[in-house]
């Protein structure tokens, strides 16, 4: 049986590889918003974002004398490398990855949630902080999304009937 302590290192493993998923995919969709300047902004926000949040779980991490999982940020890559892949088919991507966008958002604040509530309980005032701090920025993350979803969402619409193209 494990105890609070090891959970807690497994999770902060967990959220430094979803910080690098989250990195992987996200920054694969810049070059491709030309079209949609504001969620291009956002995207670029998120990158930033996830780089500042990983390298803080990693201090948590070392602080508590472990090292990250090589194996489980590979596992993670490789799937948030494969979903960005399955999307470049669809002739709307742009909707497909920012619907998945505020998706992820969520369970990024879901993971963090938990995370605090397991720091916590490891008597670990530094993590908690850390996750107060990221689910800060995660949530005004998922703020700044969803009023662009109905934005974009008509500004594909226009550009495909008007002929252009609307992909990107």
């Amino acid at each position: 049986m494990a105890t609070t302590e090891e959970h807690l290192m497994d999770w902060l493993r967990d959220a430094h590889a979803m910080e690098k998923q989250a990195i992987e995919s996200i920054e694969n969709q810049i070059d491709r918003l030309k079209s949609y300047p504001q969620l291009q902004s956002w995207v670029r926000d998120h990158v930033d974002a996830s780089r500042r949040q990983r390298e803080l779980i990693e201090t948590c991490i070392k602080r508590r004398g472990g090292n990250v999982s090589t194996l489980k940020d590979i596992a993670m890559g490789l799937f948030g490398n494969m979903q960005e892949a399955t999307s470049l088919f669809m002739q709307d991507e742009v909707l497909k990855n920012v619907i998945a966008d505020y998706a992820f958002k969520h369970y990024e604040i879901a993971s963090y949630t938990s995370l605090r509530s397991a720091a916590e309980g490891a008597a670990d005032a530094e993590t908690t902080r850390v996750c107060d701090d990221i689910l800060r920025e995660e949530e005004a993350l998922a703020g700044r999304l969803l009023p662009l979803l109905p934005e974009v969402t008509l500004q594909y619409v226009n550009r495909d009937l008007a002929g252009s193209s609307a992909k990107r």
